[in-house]
């Protein structure tokens, strides 16, 4: 008898705690979300961010609160809550940058950016291997002796590196944009530049499913306006397949580009030569050959600019940047959600009442959005390091 009465205790205890999950929505699903702020007394930026392989993150961007420089290249390692594992400093007597964080098939992380030397220009490209404990297994200079970027790179399938930026050191024009493919060692396997007698820049590359690189960046060189947004295919050997400029008679450019679903591309940036107002949000949808299929402009009467983007579920797209035209502050934190047709989602800004904006987003493995840039308006210094895990709807709750 006690057995039985026991037994219904414990199915009526069972019974009552789903009753309660039921009532309160419960879908079997948690959604973590959170907001951190990194940095000290001075300016202290993300520009690139990643999810590895342990379920956390990677950051990279420069400090100017610590270090031997200006500002020094920072390298910080988080767990899914955004608590600080490790972090690393890069720098010598002036300023550096790391502008792009990816994490390596071994396991580790490879970094790109600029460096400057008193001795050596005004800049130099600068590229950064570390192992999974951001301890530095080799770093390259490419010098020149005028100012060379990194804007971004990417592992190949051979487990090689392909860089993208621009040089003043060499080229055709006054800046040319700069592609380079590198060993896994960080040795040179060819170097080319792309661009004509004006400044040409390339600020981020893919690589397609069929081996092939497809290139992001803008062009006074040649095209419509003053700057034109550029996108260029090459083959393995840095050979030019196709290239195209798009734009109006003001200036347009694209900052990123991703290969969709499709096998066509979706490239963002701005454009001031079509939209409300200075400079839209500007998203291009590219079929295969690089024609255009549609665009659509975001924003008001101010300035506003997608940095960065990546695509989610049923074709649809996230984007984020930074606005003018809208929010609490000068500039706020924007992310937009399109569909698979560039029609507008949800629209979401983030931020205070100074300076606020997104560098880099991610979507992570629960489908959550991860976002990373810098604050004006929280944390302790000038500018803070910035990083914001958002749900779904592009909420922090």
């Amino acid at each position: 008898m006690k057995k039985i009465i026991k037994f219904q205790l414990i199915f009526l205890f069972i019974f009552l705690m789903l009753t309660i999950l039921f009532c309160s929505g419960y879908s079997g699903e948690v959604s973590d979300t959170w907001e951190k702020t990194y940095g000290g007394s001075e300016r202290d930026v993300a520009l690139s961010i990643v999810q590895t392989d342990d379920g956390g993150y990677a950051v990279c961007g420069f400090t100017r609160s610590k270090g031997n420089g200006n500002s020094d290249a920072w390298i910080i390692k988080l767990n899914e809550a955004g608590e600080i594992i490790w972090d690393r400093l890069f720098g010598r007597s002036l300023n550096d940058v790391a502008n792009t964080i990816i994490q390596t098939k071994d396991g580790g992380y490879a970094v790109s950016g600029y460096t400057v030397f008193i001795s050596m220009g005004e800049a130099d490209l600068y590229i950064l291997k570390l192992d999974e404990e951001g301890n530095k297994v080799w770093d390259k200079i490419f010098y020149g002796n005028n100012w060379d970027c990194a804007y971004n790179l990417i592992q190949t399938t051979n487990e090689e590196y392909l860089i993208s930026g621009y040089t003043w050191s060499k080229g055709s024009g006054k800046s040319d944009a700069w592609l380079m493919k590198l060993n896994n060692a960080g040795n040179m396997i060819w170097n080319k530049t792309f661009g004509g007698s004006e400044n040409d820049e390339a600020h981020s590359s893919i690589q397609t499913g069929e081996g092939d690189f497809v290139i992001a960046g803008k062009t006074q060189s040649k095209g419509e306006g003053k700057w034109d947004a550029w996108i260029i295919k090459i083959d393995e050997q840095g050979n030019i397949k196709w290239d195209k400029t798009f734009g109006g008679s003001d200036d347009d450019c694209a900052y990123a580009i991703i290969e969709t679903n499709d096998d066509g591309y979706l490239f963002s940036g701005y454009t001031k030569s079509k939209g409300a107002g200075k400079e839209d949000v500007w998203v291009v949808k590219l079929d295969s050959e690089g024609n255009m299929l549609w665009d659509k402009t975001f924003g008001g009467l101010h300035e506003d600019i997608a940095k960065s983007m990546v695509q989610v579920e049923n074709g649809n797209y996230v984007i984020a940047g930074e606005t003018q035209s809208i929010g609490a502050g000068k500039w706020d934190a924007w992310i937009i959600k399109i569909d698979e047709l560039g029609n507008s989602k949800w629209v979401k800004t983030i931020g205070g009442n100074s300076w606020d904006s997104i560098s880099s987003i991610i979507q992570t493995k629960d489908e959550n959005y991860l976002i990373a840039g810098w604050t004006m308006s929280r944390g302790a210094g000038e500018a803070d390091l910035w990083v914001i895990n958002l749900d779904k709807e592009g909420d922090v709750k």
